[in-house]
């Protein structure tokens, strides 16, 4: 394991994500069959992993992210990303029990390691990154290749800034993107949103010289240097960094080393990088660069529930699904849970 098991506090409950690595120095193919969390502290099993669960949370190094057949070969790294939601208690300390065979061999094989503190620390809440709503917290634990399970090599280490990563989607009630063709960026109802400073803060970094694209489908690939488009990173003032991509070109309203204050204007929603169309990623780090600094749990003092997306497919083809009377309303000190949508109080 290289960065800790972070738990963060959610409308669905208290929720650990970890990164498993698994790395083999055997002359033979180790295929793995299950993995145990382990309360280090008195031995209660916390989550199991097996099956078609552990299938879609492992990855092999190096291999396209569709191949998801749990097996390392011989000198290979794997990692399996898992979550797991606590149910009572807190524990300090976890280990792993991870089961594997060697193929052709069905016997079973029980590996303990992994032993490590959860960090249950999410820094002070923060405001809104943006106004009003709905807009749809888009995140997910188990894609492939969301922000959640990419690794950046950068300095030498390899790193996942975007572990708690939202991509922040303006909709409508009826759950539409767009007003009209919504292949024209300028079209998108959160186009040109003002993003907004979440704390007091001074600014540490600016790119403000990238174009758009004309159109969403005509978006070019781009380098990993260039994924984050135009952006703002600011310095709060206990020590994490807040990152805000894909803005405008020429929005941004701060420079390096100006101070900012929480909900002030710093840029304007946009369409540059690699994006699929015009949001706002926002994520919590704990350095000042966009691709080389470790992603850190984060929560907002407070926003409206509203709803959630079941099936994301669904995005501008229907509307949310509505919250129960007891979950929507007002919520205090969470991260949004895996596309929920929600309404950011005024200021």
């Amino acid at each position: 394991m290289l960065d800790a098991p972070h738990a963060v506090d959610t409308d669905t409950g208290t929720q650990v994500f970890q990164e498993l690595h698994l790395a083999n120095f055997a002359a033979v193919p180790l295929r793995l069959s299950r993995v145990d969390v382990v309360d280090a502290g008195n031995g209660h099993v916390l989550a199991i992993f097996a099956g078609e669960v552990l299938r879609q949370r492992f990855a092999l190094i190096g291999v396209p992210a569709a191949v998801r057949d749990p097996v390392v070969p011989p000198g290979r790294h794997g990692v399996v990303y898992i979550e797991w939601t606590l149910q009572g208690s807190h524990p300090r300390v976890i280990e792993h029990m991870v089961t594997y065979t060697v193929p052709p061999d069905t016997a079973a094989i029980g590996l303990w390691g992994a032993r490590t503190a959860v960090s249950y620390a999410s820094g002070v809440a923060l405001g809104p990154p943006l106004r009003g709503g709905p807009w749809v917290a888009v995140h997910g634990a188990g894609w492939a290749n969301g922000h959640r399970r990419v690794f950046n090599t950068v300095d030498g280490a390899a790193r996942i800034p975007g572990r708690f990563a939202v991509d922040w989607v303006r909709v409508d009630d009826a759950g539409h993107l767009a007003r009209g063709d919504r292949n024209l960026p300028r079209n998108w109802l959160g186009y040109g949103a003002g993003v907004l400073a979440v704390a007091d803060a001074t600014v540490a970094a600016v790119r403000d010289g990238m174009t758009e694209a004309a159109s969403v489908s005509g978006n070019p690939k781009h380098s990993l240097a260039e994924d984050a488009g135009n952006y703002v990173a600011i310095r709060l003032d206990d020590g994490r960094y807040a990152f805000y991509e894909h803005l405008r070109p020429g929005s941004i309203a701060v420079r390096p080393g100006q101070r900012v204050h929480r909900g002030e204007v710093l840029g304007a929603l946009g369409f540059t990088g690699a994006s699929t169309g015009p949001h706002l990623h926002f994520h919590i780090a704990g350095g000042p660069s966009p691709t080389g600094a470790e992603g850190l749990p984060f929560a907002f003092d407070a926003f409206d529930l509203l709803g959630r997306y079941e099936d994301l497919s669904q995005l501008d083809k229907a509307g949310w699904t509505p919250r129960r009377a007891d979950e929507a309303g007002r919520r205090l000190d969470e991260w949004p849970a895996e596309n929920a949508v929600v309404r950011f109080p005024d200021q």
